[in-house]
């Protein structure tokens, strides 16, 4: 969908539409359809005030109605526009962002949109989408998910989002390459923009053996000093800028050094970053090198051009 789509529908809704909104939302956390008299309930309206706004809500499509049949009762839920809109009403009220811009970047997993923020800032927004891909395959990928029996989409693409910003604030802190964090509700995060291209894109880049030493230095710095693991890193979410400087991106997938699946995805993302320039610029790190320098137990990097 596009930016001025879901500025669209954010701007038509009223203040009792939001509370229908949040009523469903709260029903949907035990249930996929919320019954009439519990979004009632939840959203503290009159049933005849929910039944008026209804229909120009479904028609809106941020909600949706259906029906349980082995349960015999019909009802309704949200759609990722409805969750959108109740998401970028938390972050309007609370003055971070201002309007919405054009996409910068659509996929399974999250779509992300350029944004005003604050006095007018230019940001990004990321808003999760996890439900786009299925229950199994969510399940196998996010270690949060995997011991829940009941679990929504919107639990998923929250719990993507909250991890993903917390992750990023504390590799933030310990001075990592990363977006600056700027604010969360939901599945939602805002960040500030950074202006580059996928490592994977770039045809050449300068001094490559200063760019993997700089990169596993920023390893070294997560792992030491933020405690963390990003999980899924590769050539896919490092950005590029024309300056050489760079970010890591996409940190739902991160875990803390105590995590019993760290060391596995440590190994896996400085083997992604190594290959990578040992295939591309013939600049070569030992794997095992490489990994020790990460985890302090080495204090230098032996690189090698083939």
């Amino acid at each position: 969908m596009s930016a001025e789509q879901i500025a669209e529908v954010f701007r038509g809704l009223t203040s009792a539409d939001f509370r229908i909104l949040l009523g469903t939302e709260l029903g949907m956390s035990s249930r996929e359809y919320v019954p009439l008299s519990r979004v009632v309930r939840y959203a503290n309206l009159l049933e005849e005030e929910v039944l008026k706004r209804l229909p120009d809500m479904l028609e809106k499509r941020v909600l949706i109605s259906g029906s349980v049949g082995e349960l015999g009762y019909a009802g309704f839920r949200l759609t990722f526009l409805g969750y959108d809109c109740l998401a970028l009403n938390a972050l309007v009220k609370r003055n971070l962002v201002e309007a919405l811009g054009h996409p910068l970047g659509l996929g399974k997993e999250s779509d992300v949109y350029n944004a005003r923020g604050r006095k007018g800032a230019e940001i990004a927004l990321k808003f999760h989408r996890l439900g786009r891909i299925s229950f199994r395959q969510t399940r196998r990928a996010r270690g949060y998910v995997a011991d829940r029996s009941h679990t929504s989409w919107i639990y998923q693409a929250r719990m993507a989002a909250t991890r993903e910003f917390d992750a990023m604030k504390r590799a933030r802190r310990a001075d990592v390459a990363v977006p600056r964090p700027v604010g969360h509700n939901r599945h939602l995060i805002a960040m500030g923009t950074f202006r580059g291209w996928e490592l994977s894109k770039i045809s050449s880049v300068q001094n490559p053996e200063k760019m993997l030493q700089r990169i596993l230095l920023n390893l070294r710095r997560l792992y030491c000093n933020a405690h963390l693991v990003h999980g899924d890193l590769s050539k896919y979410n490092i950005l590029v800028a024309e300056s050489g400087r760079f970010v890591f991106i996409d940190w739902p997938q991160s875990v803390t050094i105590e995590d019993p699946r760290a060391s596995e995805l440590l190994m896996r993302d400085v083997s992604n970053v190594a290959n990578f320039f040992a295939k591309k610029y013939r600049v070569l790190v030992p794997i095992q090198e490489a990994l020790d320098f990460v985890q302090a137990k080495k204090r230098s990097l032996p690189i090698a051009l083939r």
